[in-house]
């Protein structure tokens, strides 16, 4: 049976091949569409992160008058500007944050700091009213936080310090001031007066939330780094094993350690945290240690670590035996020890020597 027996098999397979055509453009222009989305949304979900902006105000003066206010910004525990009465010019410590922010609001800045030095004036006034001597130097310091998460606020306080004693505090999402200090309990109607509420929210959003947002929205304060992990294992006096995972030298800052028992959560034994500390080049430590109950051998273990520029928890596994010091640890103090003997030996030849001339002379 030929070809020609069938007639519409050759048109049937033209109309066949156009539509296969057609499907393929369509699916490589969906296919563009959704990588597009994608990377959109992996770019989104690389920028988002957790960002915490710190404002630092503190004042010196006495009941009749303001000798000096100053004002340090922290960003992700980064000194981003400064202010000083005296200079009247706002410090920016980050050349990138002026295109950032503009000139215009640099200025509004200006004026509002200018605005917090009545402010401050009165609070030092209103603080030292029964104060026997007007001319005693008092302190206050206002401390502001807030965080955002994917550029959303999530926390925010504010917390009030005379004289090295803090006062009084506020979580912004709670909006109630809580009295740390009974004896001044009198101060807290005026706090929560509608007049310094109002100053205070403005301040809150216009200052901490949207200067933070505006920056980490321009650029990253610093490069991401990832952290660097130690698991070690270590049997203390009471032949208890102590287990410890350290995690050093990242940024950003918010960061994940959790200890598993053959891939299982848990509670294990007693958790000790150091919290997460500042490294001198503004990285990050964390070290969490594990006291395993004395029925527990060790074995199994694993610190898993999240961290943003790790990019899935990485598992990290505990040794099976008792981590030895450091070589170099050993080798510096075996050269200690040596130094030491041999300087007590040239100080005790040295010695005989002079005893041996004292001798001779005496003769």
């Amino acid at each position: 049976m030929g070809p020609e027996a069938f007639p519409t098999w050759n048109v049937i397979d033209k109309e066949y091949l156009l539509k296969i055509m057609a499907c393929q453009r369509s699916w490589t222009r969906l296919s563009s569409i959704w990588l597009l989305i994608l990377g959109l949304f992996v770019l989104k979900e690389t920028q988002a992160a957790h960002h915490r902006h710190m404002g630092q105000f503190t004042a010196v003066g006495t009941y009749n008058s303001l000798l000096e206010l100053s004002v340090i910004s922290f960003m992700d525990d980064i000194p981003v500007g400064s202010y000083n009465n005296i200079y009247k010019q706002i410090n920016i410590k980050i050349p990138w944050i002026f295109k950032a922010l503009g000139a215009d609001y640099l200025t509004k800045r200006d004026h509002l700091l200018v605005d917090h030095e009545q402010h401050f004036r009165w609070i030092i006034q209103f603080l030292s009213k029964n104060d026997t001597n007007p001319n005693r130097n008092h302190t206050v310091q206002l401390l502001a936080d807030c965080e955002i998460d994917n550029d959303i606020k999530v926390k925010s306080h504010v917390h009030l310090i005379w004289d090295g004693v803090e006062y009084y505090r506020i979580d912004e999402e709670v909006g109630q001031w809580e009295n740390l200090k009974p004896e001044t309990n009198q101060y807290q109607h005026t706090l929560a007066s509608p007049y310094w509420t109002d100053l205070r929210k403005r301040f809150m959003s216009e200052y901490c939330v949207d200067l933070l947002r505006k920056i980490v929205g321009y650029s990253s304060l610093r490069d991401n780094v990832p952290p660097e992990v130690t698991v070690s294992r270590h049997v203390n006096p009471e032949d208890r094993i102590i287990l410890s995972c350290t995690a050093t030298g990242f940024y950003p800052r918010s960061i994940l350690l959790q200890w598993k028992k053959n891939g299982e959560l848990g509670v294990w034994g007693k958790e000790t945290s150091s919290g997460i500390l500042p490294n001198m080049d503004s990285t990050f430590y964390l070290c969490l240690t594990l006291e395993l109950p004395p029925e527990d051998s060790g074995t199994g273990y694993t610190c898993v670590v999240e961290h943003t520029e790790l990019k899935t928890p990485t598992v990290y596994p505990v040794p099976e035996k008792p981590t030895l010091e450091k070589p170099w640890v050993l080798t510096l103090s075996i050269m200690l020890i040596v130094i030491l003997l041999m300087s007590c030996v040239g100080a005790f030849i040295l010695w005989k020597k002079k005893s041996s001339v004292n001798v001779m002379r005496e003769r």
